[in-house]
């Protein structure tokens, strides 16, 4: 394993940053119980390694010219081949979601409140990921049914002041494409605009259930014919402005009617919340849809939610991702020069783990494998995460294994030659469901 510097340093307490008290002591907490803990690891030790497989890493050593694969069994490694620390891409958001899973609970809901004064609606979001057409819809329906649109409003207001807005993420470029989309408290569709545009230029929203806003029409001005799904923000425009937009086009659907355009402010002090609105997905199905569609913009929401639950507001990536490191230290044993970390999803060629930290994450992941995407083809697929950036193949997972057995893999190649698939290939051959490997 390369030596990596430690992950405990001032550029990890960055005070000054944060705009809260709370927030700076929390990322100093944290740091300090780093500097605390030395983490035992718990998979792979020079005893627990097993007799060399000579006849797999034959077979390994032309397909890996840098990168590392590994096989676990039951919480400890039975097989190791170039183990060393690497670019994790996308197999990284096991971290994330068990981190999240821990700090928030599987069943914890995202909130969004409504607050009303002198004929204004006032919205406050605490980063919803999953805040998409469909949960602004039953929001306008739980508002109509309070009475709340029976006369005529006078306008409504969008706070997103619990997690600045358009926070940048290590890694994402400034691009049209929806996983560079930036971070906030109150994001609809993901900060995301997906529209058709015809051969002669109309536009229309490629979505039944999303009105097409102004701001959509005016991003999809310039586009070829077909259908576009795009990063919003990339074009300086706020996340806020289109949820204003949006959340405005479907509260009138449910009987709304505004005297003026939605804009951004804050909800005044002393007010009450008219309705808390809870998302209609549990945090293990928000987790299952970034799994799913390998969702990067979810994965560092879920880094600010933790923060925002643990630390308060405002909440900051740096307080998110020292509960990550946190969470990998404290709970998982892992070793603190094990791995450095600067964003939640994969996107960042500056996150690096060791092998063996890797494999003890996934081997972690079990109880919610059934939350993983089937990789492979028919008749071997097994539950595993993909993680793809240039010149980086990963992937992390379970190979069949007996009842009451389970077996983490974990490949991770950082080279140009894509082998991903032929190694997971001589994997599954060297690690038949209907045998333990040989000790």
């Amino acid at each position: 394993m390369s030596d990596l510097p430690t992950i405990v340093s001032t550029r990890l307490v960055p005070a000054a940053r944060h705009r809260c008290l709370r927030g700076a002591a929390l990322v100093v907490w944290v740091a300090l119980t780093v500097a605390l803990v030395g983490g035992a690891f718990r998979l792979a030790s020079a005893e627990q390694r097993p007799g060399e497989r000579r006849e797999l890493r034959r077979a390994l050593a032309p397909l890996v010219q840098n990168g590392g694969v590994a096989v676990g069994e039951n919480g400890r490694a039975v097989f190791q081949y170039a183990p060393g620390t690497y670019t994790p891409g996308s197999i990284i958001k096991l971290a994330t979601a068990l981190a999240a899973f821990h700090y928030l609970g599987p069943d914890y809901r995202f909130r969004t409140e409504v607050y009303r004064r002198e004929g204004t609606l006032y919205l406050r979001g605490y980063g919803d990921p999953f805040l998409v057409s469909e949960e602004w819809q039953r929001m306008a329906a739980a508002l109509a049914l309070r009475g709340h649109f029976a006369s005529p409003l006078r306008g409504l207001v969008l706070d997103g002041s619990a997690v600045p807005d358009g926070m940048p993420v290590e890694g994402a470029a400034n691009s049209l494409n929806p996983y560079d989309a930036r971070l906030g408290a109150l994001v609809a569709n993901f900060n995301t605009v997906f529209v058709s545009v015809t051969p002669g230029g109309t536009v229309r929203s490629a979505e039944p259930q999303t009105p097409l806003t102004p701001l959509a029409r005016q991003l999809a001005r310039s586009l070829p014919p077909g259908r576009h799904r795009i990063n919003l923000t990339a074009n300086g425009i706020s996340g806020l402005s289109y949820a204003g937009e949006l959340a405005q086009a479907i509260f009138t659907q449910s009987g709304a009617r505004f005297a003026a355009p939605a804009r951004v402010g804050r909800v005044p002090p002393g007010l009450r919340p008219v309705l808390v609105y809870r998302s209609s997905r549990p945090l293990r199905e928000v987790v299952g849809g970034m799994m799913e569609f390998s969702n990067n913009f979810i994965a560092n929401q879920l880094v600010l939610a933790m923060a925002l639950h643990i630390g308060g507001e405002p909440a900051s990536m740096e307080a998110g991702m020292a509960l990550l490191r946190h969470y990998l230290l404290e709970q998982l044993g892992l070793r603190a020069e094990a791995f450095a970390l600067e964003e939640g999803s994969g996107l960042s060629r500056k996150n690096r783990i060791g092998l063996d930290a890797m494999l003890a994450i996934v081997d972690a992941f079990h109880p919610w494998a059934h939350l993983l995407k089937k990789y492979g083809k028919a008749p071997l697929q097994v539950p595993a995460k993909t993680g793809t950036l240039k010149g980086v193949y990963t992937l992390a997972g379970f190979l069949p294994a007996p009842p009451g057995q389970r077996r983490p893999f974990v490949i991770m190649l950082n080279q140009p030659r894509h082998t991903r698939a032929e190694i997971f290939r001589r994997l599954a051959e060297a690690f038949p469901s209907h045998a333990l490997p040989d000790r």
